[in-house]
Parts: C-alpha cells; structure tokens; sequence
C-alpha cells in the first residue's frame, strides 16, 4: 500500500480550560465548601475554528482517496478558554 502525502492543514493546539464542578453531597463543616473549586482541565488537538465566541478542535483525523474526515471533536465557549499553546 502505497503511503499517500498529505498534510494536516490545522495546526496542532493544547486548551487550558476551566469547567465547573458540582457535588450533591451534604457538607457540614462550611470550610470544605470554601475549598471546593471548579477544575482546571487541558485538551489536545487541532484548531479547527477560533471565533470571538467560541474555539473547536479535533483529536482524530483520517484521508480517505485525498479527502479528510476529522472526529473527536470538541467546541469550547471563548469565555472558559484560558490558554492556547501551539504546538510543534
């Protein structure tokens, strides 16, 4: 099978986001609901689309016959977008 030579046109990214936590737990002592926090999460991928209002990626990508299909696809609101690092 010969090897076809294509190249992804999206630059690969890690997001460093922020999403909310919740717990329906009880708490009795109120300084463990002063610790609780939401999360820092990272996600890596290729940018697909960067607007003013929202940032998507993918993770998985295939050519089939020179065309590409992507999956694993991820749309994050702008807001809880904290960083963007390029990869190399």
């Amino acid at each position: 099978m010969k090897k076809q030579n294509n190249k992804l046109p999206y630059k690969k990214v890690r997001i460093i986001w922020q999403d909310i936590c919740s717990s329906s737990q009880w708490y009795d002592d109120l300084s463990d609901v002063d610790d609780f926090n939401f999360s820092w999460c990272e996600d890596v991928g290729f940018l697909y689309e960067k607007t003013p209002k929202k940032i998507t990626i993918f993770s998985s990508f295939s050519y089939d016959n020179g065309k590409l299909s992507v999956g694993n696809i991820t749309c994050y609101p702008k807001c809880v977008v904290k960083k963007i690092i390029y990869e190399k």
